[in-house]
């Protein structure tokens, strides 16, 4: 019997303390696998940017109640207060609070395809 577990990981760092946090962002850099932390299903991975005339920083965090990702878990909102830019982005998949392309998921993409094959022999 196989059992899916639907867990993923995000990303946990400042770019005021790893500058490869910052975008653009530099998995290979000096983010290591302490940066990275196993979240659970209903948890979002969230990465926001602030942004101001004296520059920027990004910090990749977990929401465990989702509460900031207003509307969607997977999108983002900007906001603009007292000459800051704020930009709130939050998503569902492994690690895909350092990306800004949606990943398959591959283990999932593997068990499928293995399904359909099996399958497919047994009937023909």
């Amino acid at each position: 019997c196989i059992s899916i577990v639907s867990t993923y990981q995000c990303y946990t760092c400042n770019g005021l303390l790893k500058s490869d946090c910052n975008d653009p962002f530099n998995a290979t850099g000096n983010i290591t696998d302490r940066d990275k932390v196993d979240v659970p299903a209903g948890t979002a991975c969230m990465k926001t940017k602030y942004k101001s005339k004296g520059g920027s920083n990004v910090e990749r965090v977990v929401n465990p109640l989702a509460v900031l990702c207003v509307g969607s878990q997977n999108g983002c909102k900007e906001k603009t207060e007292s000459g800051i830019t704020i930009t709130i982005c939050c998503c569902t998949s492994d690690l895909c609070n350092g990306v800004s392309i949606v990943q398959q998921k591959p283990l999932i993409v593997f068990l499928t395809m293995s399904t359909l094959f099996m399958f497919a022999y047994r009937w023909y």
